[in-house]
């Protein structure tokens, strides 16, 4: 996982601005290492002693997502979450009916990435997916 103090670095060497507001919602981010909502962000804030509103809490989340620092990504009925991008990217398989989620390993997007650029000549930007379908459990019960 990508420490604060790195992605501050960055963020500062691309002339970017910090707040401590913002520096908050980095340091939350880094230091729970997991997937969160806007919510649990101001939650886990105020429990620090940082108020922020949820919309101000969403504006820091979208900042840092458009420089490459945050994957935003929706999960369905778990909500929207954002988490660091890091260097072992991975992607989610969220079932439909049971809601189970199950990460995969980013090497699964390198086919798509390929063909995007070779037939499309675009270049994207697939840093933490979210597919829907039907779990192994739920296709068996199903068929």
């Amino acid at each position: 996982m990508i420490c604060a103090e790195a992605i501050v670095s960055r963020l500062r060497e691309q002339g970017e601005r910090l707040t401590i507001q913002r520096r908050a919602v980095i340091e939350t981010l880094c230091a729970s290492g997991d997937h969160l909502t806007v919510q649990d962000l101001q939650t886990q804030l105020a429990a620090q002693g940082t108020a922020l509103t949820e919309t101000t809490v969403y504006r820091i989340v979208q900042w840092l997502k458009d420089r490459g620092a945050v994957a935003q990504t929706d999960l369905g009925q778990s909500g929207v979450v954002y988490q660091v991008i890091d260097r072992t990217l991975h992607h989610h398989l969220v079932c439909l009916r049971c809601g189970r989620v199950v990460d995969v390993e980013d090497c699964v997007m390198d086919a798509l990435r390929e063909r995007l650029r070779r037939e499309y000549a675009f270049e994207p930007r697939i840093d933490h997916m979210a597919i829907f379908g039907l779990c192994r459990d739920c296709r068996a019960g199903h068929d």
